[in-house]
């Protein structure tokens, strides 16, 4: 813009009596000046790199040895200055062609990357099962940024979240109850969810309404399995029996097994139902086929008796 002020104090100094040639060639100079200046200043977003694809695992397993994000991008015919790798806003991997070698990483917490394996393509990051002091953390919100070569070095970027876990792959496992319960009586389940990272949340819930955690007890599992990466849940209760819980004669339990850490996934229940004792018996009682069986049964006993009877007094007719 400055370039066309002092273009335009030169046009004023023009004498009016100057020849058409000279007053041409001060309009193509003009125009020269007029088409650079619309150039330089018209809009470059058709030329502005994109991020076309971002790979970025939602949920990974900390069994992986390895992780690798991907960052796909168009240029759109401009220069590559450089691509930047973030987490949580703090940069760990950089690669710039003008650098030899032309990548470097740096020092963020829970990362470490294998230069080898990246590039301006990709990063590749250690996995947990590398994890030898406890220091990996892959969990957070992951940036990829790719700037073009100057002079305006337009910038494009991407992000997406990553999260650590193995998701349980069946509901949990409800054990301990009877089909029939009479009021007073002390109701013992236990909950096992299969094994996840990390361990699950188990919640029970009576007749619709979570149980409150003061009547259940957590309870030792058998132990971690796979190199203490993944491990079961295991949740008990123990609930003296009232009228109250019978609602309608029976009482529904739910267990309840949840990953609250990690975003969108599944909550698996199993469900029970129990028959209040009492409710049970009156029915039985009210069942004509069992007043049929009452009777028949004495009366076949009298049948036979009267059959032995009857053997016995042939047999003393013979004999005399």
């Amino acid at each position: 813009m400055n370039h066309s002020r002092v273009q335009g104090r030169k046009w004023a100094a023009t004498s009016v009596g100057e020849s058409c040639s000279r007053c041409g060639k001060c309009l193509t100079k003009m125009q020269l000046v007029l088409l650079a200046v619309l150039l330089y200043s018209s809009p470059t977003t058709g030329q502005e790199p994109k991020i076309v694809r971002l790979d970025v695992p939602t949920i990974v397993d900390p069994r992986w040895e390895k992780v690798v994000l991907r960052c796909e991008y168009n240029l759109s015919g401009r220069e590559l200055y450089s691509v930047k790798w973030l987490k949580d806003g703090e940069e760990f991997f950089r690669f710039m062609p003008s650098w030899t070698p032309t990548s470097k990483s740096f020092p963020v917490d829970g990362i470490l990357v294998d230069i080898a394996q990246s590039d301006e393509r990709q990063v590749t990051m250690l996995g947990q099962s590398n994890d030898r002091r406890g220091g990996i953390n892959l969990v957070g919100t992951y940036t990829c940024e790719v700037s073009s070569e100057g002079p305006d070095f337009h910038i494009a970027y991407a992000h997406a979240n990553m999260s650590v876990a193995v998701l349980p792959k069946m509901p949990p496992v409800l054990d301990g109850l009877r089909p029939y319960y009479e009021v007073g009586e002390v109701l013992e389940a236990e909950c096992t969810s299969a094994p996840s990272y990390p361990p699950a949340v188990l919640t029970f819930i009576l007749n619709g309404r979570e149980v409150d955690r003061a009547i259940t007890m957590e309870l030792p599992t058998a132990g971690d399995i796979e190199g203490n990466l993944i491990s079961a849940s295991r949740l008990g209760l123990s609930l003296r029996l009232e009228r109250q819980h019978f609602p309608g004669g029976t009482l529904r339990l739910v267990c309840q097994s949840s990953l609250p850490e990690i975003p969108n996934t599944r909550t698996l229940k199993t469900e029970k139902t129990v028959t209040l004792a009492a409710s049970n018996q009156r029915l039985s009682q009210e069942a004509p086929k069992s007043a049929s069986c009452s009777i028949l049964v004495p009366s076949f006993v009298t049948l036979l008796c009267f059959l032995e009877l009857a053997r016995l007094v042939r047999r003393a007719q013979h004999w005399n």
